[in-house]
């Protein structure tokens, strides 16, 4: 049985987005491969689901080494208790995260995981004098757990599979960043030579993969992100639900879906009687104000951490899914882990982004719903009614146009494939 390394920041008890894909994954390679998981002993978490430790095979070994991150100064210096996952891009920081942002930016390359990199080379380098590792995969972000993969390339030998969840420097937030041009060419360089001497760049999306094939990747594969099979049906809620589930940045809110939502309301007394606007998990500064000012608050049921149950459990109440994008350019090939979420629900989604994404093109194929480029979110009142009249005549339901090719085990078959072929 051929070996795996894998280098990951996420990891259970750590509920974040970054932990799911490698803990699904990991459930169905354990029969064609023997893994072992290389992550923090005691990393930043924004939230803990310790039943995300009963998903991790027995079959898989786990090693954990402590780290060192700055969010500790982080939080004593602007005196926060949590680091808001939209901190980077928030317009409304004062000059305490200004400044701990362009310190972040410069200093801590490619982030604040970067004084982990030395720590785990000199490790897992004692570690491969035991183990002979056939593959080693580094998944980011943090993008620097491509960098130990580097270094250990430098002196192991094994098939080097770099998994991009995300960008790297067309990442929707990178050009908000304020970096000096010295950090920006040093956040290029990094980037170039993780991909070209990586033996694969997988990523989650042909825009992405193609982008990465452009930069000089050696050689690139698409694997998607997925989705555990529902087992609950579709709950009929008493109120017309539009649920929105996961990071809600300043960039991800348009002001035309609450316009949209307050113009029903102004023409139909019942809309207004039923509705409900249902959000689970971080949302930017002004969210609550924007909501305020288009006098829509008194609808909104916010929960700001559903762990993984609750989440299923909250989402299948819902009428309808709302995937607001960034309009940016990686917005051509960002297919949220969400997503994929919502499409095993069975639940219409009402999603926003750009003209021929990939986004667009799996919602047309898979006709699970509707996609309103930027420019015609005018729209977006009467798609509303629309399932709204559905909500009325219990009619949400939607036909699954073969979505469980998107399962996480279809995915994962897809992926040993692909090793195996390395």
């Amino acid at each position: 049985m051929k070996k795996i390394l894998l280098i990951s920041y996420y990891w259970p008890p750590n509920a974040g987005v970054g932990a799911r894909r490698w803990l699904n994954f990991q459930k169905y390679f354990s029969k064609e491969f023997a893994i072992t998981v290389y992550t923090p002993e005691n990393p930043s978490m924004l939230n803990e689901d310790n039943s995300l430790l009963n998903q991790v095979s027995s079959g898989t070994q786990v090693i954990k080494q402590k780290i060192w991150e700055p969010y500790d100064l982080y939080k004593r210096f602007t005196k926060k208790r949590k680091v808001n996952p939209g901190v980077l891009i928030d317009s409304t920081n004062g000059f305490k995260d200004k400044f701990t942002n362009w310190v972040r930016s410069n200093f801590f390359i490619p982030d604040a995981k970067c004084f982990w990199i030395e720590h785990s080379v000199s490790f897992l380098s004692k570690l491969f004098l035991k183990e002979n590792y056939d593959f080693v995969i580094s998944t980011g972000p943090p993008h620097s757990m491509h960098l130990i993969a580097l270094k250990l390339r430098e002196k192991h030998n094994f098939k080097w599979i770099a998994d991009f969840r995300d960008p790297w420097t067309n990442m929707e937030y990178f050009s908000k960043l304020p970096l000096l041009d010295s950090s920006r060419r040093k956040h290029f360089d990094l980037e170039k030579k993780v991909i070209s001497k990586a033996d694969l760049t997988l990523t989650v999306s042909k825009f992405w993969s193609k982008e990465f094939s452009r930069l000089g990747a050696k050689k690139t594969e698409v694997v998607y992100n997925g989705f555990e099979k529902y087992n609950s049906p579709i709950q009929f809620h008493d109120k017309f639900r539009i649920g929105y589930f996961g990071l809600f940045n300043e960039l991800r809110d348009h002001d035309e879906i609450w316009k949209a939502l307050r113009k029903n309301i102004s023409r139909n007394t019942n809309f207004e009687k039923d509705l409900e606007i249902y959000f689970s998990g971080p949302t930017h500064k002004n969210f609550h104000k924007n909501l305020k000012n288009n006098h829509l608050d008194n609808y909104l049921n916010y929960c700001e951490w559903n762990n993984t149950e609750k989440m299923k459990e909250e989402m299948l109440k819902c009428s309808v899914l709302i995937l607001s994008q960034a309009n940016t350019e990686d917005a051509m090939g960002r297919l949220p882990a969400k997503f994929f979420e919502y499409l095993g629900t069975g639940i219409p989604i009402i999603a926003i982004g750009r003209k021929n994404s990939d986004l667009s093109k799996i919602i047309l194929k898979m006709q699970c719903g509707v996609f309103f480029e930027f420019n015609k979110l005018h729209k977006l009142s009467s798609c509303f009614l629309n399932y709204y009249d559905k909500y009325l005549k219990k009619e949400n339901n939607i036909k699954k146009n073969d979505v469980d090719v998107f399962s996480w085990e279809n995915q994962a078959s897809n992926f040993i494939e692909v090793l195996k072929k390395l």
